[in-house]
């Protein structure tokens, strides 16, 4: 079993991650336009600002639970864990994204550093990455659960393709803000942004996986 001193410490990151994504989003709509200038309604058509809200949501659930589990000794449910893989998934995918492509081809500094991307970029996916892979040492992830850690990825890639190839900016789409559509390769783009996230939601299942069965002996493999 998890010792209550790794239930504290996860406690205390997930909290981090639900209170500081809050903050984030309340300042959108006080006049924090960030370095893009991008104003607050459109920041929810931006996945790095849905990923990092589905990790908080996660984090509140698993908060929940731990809390329980420090009062009355209570198992943490094997849905919040699996729940906390989907939203750590997302943010890891934020992550990369930033860190490996948008970095890169813009302003790198601006973009993990600046202003609130230093927390919606850099340090919200990390809290998230760490805290599932080394802290919440609960339950062993099935392979099976990959799939539901995609289907964030999956469905925002719909939408993004719809708004921005399909209906287009002349319609009342989106423009390519994450420019995926570069030379008309959109749909190599999808596929290797959700083939991304799979490999990075296996990478983490893996490491939490084995962080968990050197926590306890009794833990079955799956």
């Amino acid at each position: 079993m998890i010792s209550k001193k790794n239930v504290i410490i996860s406690l205390v990151m997930n909290i981090i991650i639900v209170l500081a994504t809050i903050g984030v989003i309340i300042s959108y709509f006080c006049g924090n336009d960030g370095e893009y200038h991008i104003p607050p309604d459109f920041r929810f058509c931006l996945f790095t600002t849905d990923s990092n809200i589905l990790c908080a949501l996660s984090a509140a659930v698993l908060s929940f639970f731990e809390i329980r589990n420090l009062k009355t000794g209570k198992a943490i449910p094997k849905a919040a864990m699996a729940l906390k893989l989907v939203g750590s998934t997302a943010v890891a995918l934020t992550f990369v994204v930033v860190v490996l492509f948008l970095g890169p081809t813009t302003d790198f500094m601006s973009m993990v550093f600046g202003g609130t991307s230093v927390y919606m970029h850099f340090a919200g996916p990390l809290l998230g990455i760490i805290s599932f892979c080394f802290i919440e040492r609960l339950h062993l992830m099935e392979k099976k659960l990959i799939i539901p850690a995609i289907i964030p990825t999956v469905v925002y890639a719909i939408v993004y393709v719809t708004m921005v190839i399909i209906i287009g900016e002349k319609n009342g789409g989106w423009y390519d803000f994450y420019g995926f559509n570069i030379g008309g390769f959109w749909y190599i783009s999808s596929i290797v942004i959700i083939l991304v996230s799979a490999g990075l939601a296996a990478i983490m299942r893996l490491i939490h996986n084995r962080m968990t069965k050197t926590c306890t002996k009794s833990a079955q493999p799956l």
